[in-house]
C-alpha cells in the first residue's frame, strides 16, 4: 500500500507538471515566434519484489524526463507595419540587453528608438538592441535623393545628394544579422521571447549574406496547435484525477489495516 500511495502522488506530480505546460502553450497562442513546448514522461525506478522471484518488478510512478521545443515553422501574418520582419528556416534574430547580455529570438516584430540627435537605432518591443551579423547595433538608414542647384537667376547649375527623413526599409532589412546553431533542442527557453545559448546548443553563427531570407512586413506566429493542445491538457487532467483517486484509495486501505484489532 505504501508503494501504491507514492506511485499515485508521483503520478500527481507529474501530470500537474505536465498541465502547467500545456497550459503555457495555450497562453502563449497569439505570442510572436513562440515554440511551443512538449513534455516527455518516463516511469520510475524498478524494484524486485522478491530475490527468489527475479521477474516480481514493481514500478514507482512517473516523473517529467524533459521537455522539448516543437521547432516547425508558425505561420507567417502579413501586415502594414515596415519593421515587422519573418524568418523562413531555422534561424535567430539576435539582441542585446543594457546588460550586454544577447539572446537569440524568432520574434522580429521591431521598431525605431531615438538615441541622439538624429540618430536612431532599431530595437524589439523590450528596447533591446536588434544586431547586425557582426554583432554591432544596426543604426536606421535614410533614403539618399539628388536635387538640382540654382543660381539667383534659376537657371540650374549642378546637383547634390541630401539625406531625407525616409527609412531605407530595404537597406534597412540587409542590415539585419540572421544567426544559426549547430543544435536547436539545445537551446534554453527564457522570458520575453529570447531563447539562451548553452553548450549542448553551440556558439551562434552569422549565416552567410548570400543565404539569409527575411520577410519584411510580415511575422511569425506561434507554433501552438490549440485543438492539439487542449486534448493534451484533457487528458493530462483526467489522469491527474485517476491519480489521486489512487492515492486517496491506498490511503484508505492503509486506514483500514492501521485499525483492524
Amino acid at each position: 500500500m505504501n508503494i501504491s500511495f507514492y506511485t499515485g502522488a508521483s503520478g500527481m506530480i507529474a501530470q500537474q507538471e505536465g498541465m502547467n505546460i500545456y497550459s503555457h502553450n495555450i497562453s502563449n497562442v497569439n505570442t510572436v515566434g513562440y515554440k511551443s513546448l512538449r513534455p516527455s514522461f518516463a516511469d520510475c525506478l524498478y524494484t524486485v519484489q522478491r530475490a527468489t522471484e527475479p521477474e516480481w518488478q514493481t514500478g514507482h510512478g512517473q516523473y517529467v524526463m524533459k521537455t522539448d521545443f516543437m521547432w516547425e515553422q508558425g505561420s507567417f501574418i502579413m501586415g502594414e507595419q515596415e519593421l515587422d520582419f519573418a524568418i523562413p528556416g531555422d534561424s535567430f534574430f539576435m539582441v542585446r540587453d543594457e546588460r550586454g547580455d544577447t539572446y537569440l529570438t524568432r520574434d522580429g516584430a521591431f521598431q525605431a528608438s531615438h538615441i541622439d540627435n538624429d540618430h536612431w537605432e532599431l530595437v524589439n518591443g523590450r528596447g533591446e538592441f536588434v544586431l547586425d551579423n557582426e554583432g554591432n547595433h544596426i543604426v536606421i538608414p535614410y533614403v539618399t535623393e539628388t536635387r538640382q542647384l540654382h543660381d539667383v537667376d534659376g537657371n540650374v547649375t549642378g546637383t547634390e545628394e541630401y539625406v531625407t527623413t525616409k527609412i531605407d526599409y530595404d537597406a534597412l532589412t540587409d542590415m539585419i544579422g540572421l544567426y544559426d546553431v549547430e543544435n536547436n533542442w539545445g537551446l534554453d527557453q527564457n522570458e520575453d521571447n529570447h531563447f539562451r545559448v548553452t553548450p549542448r546548443s553551440g556558439d551562434p553563427i552569422a549565416v552567410p549574406e548570400n543565404d539569409r531570407q527575411i520577410i519584411r512586413k510580415a511575422l511569425e506566429m506561434s507554433t501552438v496547435d490549440l485543438a492539439a493542445e487542449m486534448v493534451h491538457l484533457i487528458e493530462t487532467h483526467r489522469s491527474y484525477q485517476l491519480n489521486a483517486r489512487v492515492v486517496t484509495t491506498s490511503d484508505e486501505l492503509m486506514n483500514i489495516a492501521n485499525t483492524l484489532r
